[in-house]
């Protein structure tokens, strides 16, 4: 399992329908909102702590799903 750099959340690779590529390693993401959110600013995701995201199911400050 991958984990969405942008919300925290556990994404299957296999299944993954929005990927993103940047600098030269894939990103996995759990929805098309995380994907282009990633896509706007990839470097303020990089070195995020994972406790620190903003999850689809902890927060409602973020929805993956709009």
């Amino acid at each position: 399992m991958a984990i969405d750099p942008v919300c925290g959340m556990n994404v299957n690779e296999t299944r993954a329908e929005n990927v993103s590529v940047y600098k030269g390693d894939k990103y996995y993401f759990c929805s098309v909102v995380c994907c282009e959110e990633f896509e706007r600013d990839p470097d303020a995701y990089m070195y995020a702590d994972p406790d620190d995201l903003e999850t689809c199911y902890r927060d409602d400050a973020f929805d993956c799903d709009d």
